[in-house]
């Protein structure tokens, strides 16, 4: 069915806020009180930073890097360059400490990557940034989100239709960031798409909105919650994602209080609720409003879904709500979503036929949940490597073409080429379609190949999923080559340090499971200290790179942080801050 597009570009769609009153921005702090903003507000707000970055001589199309905390200051300098006609880039803040040159290096390579002219953040983040900032020889300015409210005349831009909205780094490996351009066509698709799913709901129950703790620098937390917010438009409750990983009883009792209709979260939020939140954090709670529990963005965890359903049915979740998705920043963000009308559909499938021959037949050994079908306007294909489409039932790549789909990446032609083939793009996912729906098999970079049976690692670390001694969710499975004995697997691990038993013991229950369950021996077992496995911005485990930090031996955990090392960090922050400036003010030639 094609879609069609009520507006061309997120200007239009944030000029038709002005008047707004009934929606807004609503943000929660770590003790539960809340401020909220009317969009006409929010709209008011953009604005004036668009007239102060117009008067500062922003140009259309200049890229501003964005490091911000979840606040209406995000969405100010956010919306407010769009509205100016630059292209607004978020990048994650430095929320782990013990790894800040880690951090420097990433965000020095992301803010050189899309050639940003100016830099946007706070003071209490500025004090850290100097590092991130002196080598970017890009850079002119470097401006507080705070300061940046005038009275100066302000002139809505007009971009292309077809010119980026935005750009979203994929998380991914440290080497090389890449920057997704999503077209203001590309962002308005992929609403509409969501907004036309959201539609099975009367306009009483949309008028409950949403929930949102998930990063702003992260799709599902931008276009999700933020985008969708703006677009519908219906009112969005944030939640800093510190705040949610600190207290996940907050998230369900804000769900709670505002009778919330939608939240989306990845995987491991359900589990953390599991086992962090306790029945007298309940007290009080009715969850029978949330008919949207958007489950995406990683692998999902089967058993853990359905506890996290069965637990909180007493205080009103219906399993019907559990709502497993599909999709990718490349994709604008959805690509297929479940039915939330029923229970999540859990399939087993034989795990010997997966394994060696890419064939999902239902038998003993997987168990799979389906993440749904296409959003309208979105065509998938299952595809071997010749790039030939496989019938139901065969596992290949998933690819996906349709109008939300981008062009590519900025200012990197080679990977561009390489994902999107023929106005398809190709995700690096391994899936399959059953019944009709997609099914997700695994990340084809990430498949562990062993005598010739594929092994997805979630495969192999759900195995491992409630070993005593071992942190949750910390941990890998890779495989190495090994010289005279061909792939062999390798299984890197964080221990719990609650936990007194031997680790000795807790590398021999890893084999035996491993054996029992799969019929594998790893090669070798490795217990990690907490913290030593490197994520992604978004909190996904680096395989690849792990392993690579492992065989180099600099695999090693986070520096711990006190008051003193902070003290010299931002000492050595305004050190760089002050070469940057130097530099920038030294005659050229």
């Amino acid at each position: 069915m094609e879609l069609k597009l009520k507006r061309q570009t997120m200007v239009e769609v944030l000029l038709d806020l002005e008047g707004c009153t009934r929606y807004g921005a609503r943000f929660v702090d770590r003790s539960g009180q809340s401020t909220f903003y009317t969009y006409d507000e929010v709209l008011k707000r953009a604005k004036a930073v668009a007239a102060t970055l117009q008067a500062g001589g922003l140009a259309p199309g200049d890229r501003v890097a964005i490091v911000l905390p979840t606040s209406i200051h995000f969405l100010d300098i956010f919306l407010g360059t769009q509205l100016a006609g630059g292209i607004p880039a978020a990048l994650y803040p430095p929320v782990r400490l013990g790894r800040l040159s880690e951090y420097f290096a990433r965000t020095q390579r992301m803010i050189t990557k899309i050639g940003a002219r100016l830099l946007v953040t706070d003071s209490r983040i500025r004090k850290l940034l100097g590092p991130a900032a002196e080598g970017a020889s890009c850079l002119e300015k470097v401006l507080d989100v705070e300061t940046l409210r005038s009275s100066a005349p302000f002139s809505p831009a007009r971009p292309d239709p077809e010119s980026p909205a935005f750009l979203q780094f994929s998380s991914g490996t440290t080497v090389e960031p890449k920057a997704v351009m999503i077209s203001h066509v590309n962002l308005l698709a992929n609403l509409e798409m969501i907004d036309t799913f959201f539609r099975r709901f009367s306009d009483k129950e949309a008028e409950q909105g949403g929930v949102c703790w998930l990063p702003l620098y992260h799709d599902m937390g931008l276009v999700g919650c933020m985008g969708i917010g703006l677009y519908h438009p219906g009112t969005v409750t944030y939640i800093g994602p510190e705040v949610f990983v600190a207290k996940p009883k907050i998230w369900l009792q804000t769900l709670s209080r505002y009778k919330a209709l939608i939240s989306p979260a990845p995987d491991f939020a359900y589990g953390l609720c599991l086992t962090k939140v306790k029945d007298a954090d309940m007290e009080g709670v009715d969850l029978s409003n949330w008919k949207i529990a958007l489950n995406g963005a990683e692998p999902i965890d089967v058993e853990g879904m359905l506890r996290f359903c069965d637990r909180f049915a007493r205080w009103g979740f219906r399993r019907e709500a559990m709502t497993p998705v599909y999709g990718l920043a490349e994709a604008g963000l959805a690509v297929t979503f479940s039915d939330p009308r029923v229970p999540p559909v859990v399939t087993e499938f034989d795990r010997d036929l997966l394994s060696e021959q890419g064939r999902a037949v239902p038998g003993k050994g997987r168990l799979l949940p389906s993440v749904g079908r296409p959003m309208q306007g979105l065509r998938v294909e299952i595809r071997d490597d010749q790039d030939q489409a496989l019938p139901e039932g065969w596992v290949g790549r998933i690819v996906v073409s349709g109008p939300s789909i981008t062009r590519g990446y900025f200012n990197d032609p080679e990977t561009t080429r390489k994902t999107i083939r023929n106005g398809w793009l190709d995700t690096g996912d391994l899936g399959f379609i059953h019944n009709g729906d997609l099914y997700i098999a695994g990340r084809a970079k990430d498949l562990i190949i062993i005598r010739g049976r594929n092994y997805a690692p979630q495969e192999i670390e759900e195995v491992l999923a409630g070993v005593e001694g071992l942190r949750t969710g910390c941990t890998v499975a890779v495989s190495q080559m090994i010289e005279g004995q061909g792939e062999q697997l390798m299984v890197l691990a964080e221990r719990d340090i609650r936990s007194d038993r031997p680790e000795e013991e807790i590398q021999a229950e890893i084999r035996e499971r491993i054996r029992s369950e799969l019929a594998l021996s790893p090669y070798h077992v490795e217990i990690l200290e907490p913290g030593t496995l490197p994520r992604t911005s978004s909190g996904k485990m680096r395989r690849a790179d792990a392993l690579r930090m492992f065989l180099a031996g600099e695999l090693l955990p986070p520096e711990k942080m006190n008051t003193i090392k902070m003290l010299k960090e931002i000492g050595k922050s305004q050190i760089a801050w002050g070469r940057f400036w130097l530099r920038r003010k030294r005659p050229q030639g």
